[in-house]
């Protein structure tokens, strides 16, 4: 943890997780104070153990510091959610809340909310969403996210705290420890020739993806971004047809792809365009990333 008696500290929660782990590089990296926190550290050097579900847990954070900004990333994933929903429901709906609470009693200037293309339902779209598309949420992990955003959207209008929602779209990147899409990972870390992934999608299926540390460059834009025009933003992302995402990491990584005829149809696709265009963020290309 870093901070100074001057310094405009951030706060954020699922540190330890595979974007956490990314911003909490870009702050660093940036010079900025940071109190990153997750309810499972996993040995991450630095980071705090706070459980959401926890009050104590949460007001001793803003106790311990003047936060300025919450980088809000912690919460039960979408498989997990299923599996268990009133867990799910326990820390993405009343943790949230509970933080937010604290936050508007602590006076803290921004929230950044880790939102997801969830709230637009898991059917496959024609064309790719904007924020202006109707929000469809269709299971407890997207209606949670969808509630939480309207909460927020609501106390910043009340002049509460600035508040946005940051849809994110399908992550991918290198040392991804716990998911249940383990080939976002495996396309980065698998072994030449030696290992295949196996894509649980059909060939023809489209996917929004984005590289991890996109999405830290993304929410530091939005960290330090000196106003806000709107309360809700895609995150940019490339749409890939899944037997064209195949070619490209077979050349790219010479490992082999399997996919599943008749499988998943991946959801819908997002537009990021607003956050591009506001902000002037220029995504990086999967091919470069994978020509590592």
């Amino acid at each position: 943890m870093t901070s100074a008696s001057d310094a405009k500290t951030i706060l954020v929660t699922g540190a330890s997780g595979h974007i956490g782990r990314a911003v909490c590089r870009v702050l660093r990296a940036a010079n900025r104070a940071l109190l990153p926190i997750d309810r499972d550290p996993e040995g991450t050097p630095d980071v705090l153990v706070c459980d959401l579900r926890s009050k104590d847990d949460i007001s001793k954070l803003f106790r311990a510091e003047r936060i300025h900004t919450m980088i809000h990333l912690a919460g039960v994933l979408r498989s997990a959610s299923y599996t268990d929903p009133l867990t799910g429901a326990d820390v993405n709906l009343s943790g949230s809340c509970e933080l937010m609470r604290q936050a508007a009693a602590a006076r803290v200037k921004r929230v950044i909310f880790a939102s997801s293309l969830s709230v637009y339902g898991s059917l496959p779209s024609v064309r790719a969403l904007t924020e202006n598309d109707p929000v469809a949420p269709d299971e407890p992990y997207g209606a949670s996210k969808r509630v939480v955003e309207l909460i927020g959207e609501a106390l910043a209008k009340k002049g509460t705290f600035e508040f946005i929602a940051l849809r994110i779209a399908r992550v991918v990147g290198p040392g991804v420890k716990k998911t249940s899409s383990p080939w976002r990972s495996q396309i980065f870390d698998a072994r030449p020739r030696l290992d295949s992934v196996s894509i649980p999608f059909s060939p023809e299926a489209r996917l929004s993806l984005i590289h991890v540390e996109d999405v830290a460059r993304v929410l530091f834009t939005l960290a330090e971004a000196p106003k806000m025009n709107s309360f809700v933003y895609n995150t940019p992302a490339e749409i890939w047809e899944v037997r064209k995402l195949k070619e490209l990491i077979e050349e790219r990584k010479g490992i082999r792809v399997q996919l599943e005829p008749g499988g998943s149809h991946g959801g819908p696709t997002c537009d990021g365009s607003r956050l591009v265009r506001e902000f002037g963020f220029q995504l990086h290309e999967l091919d470069d990333y994978l020509s590592v």
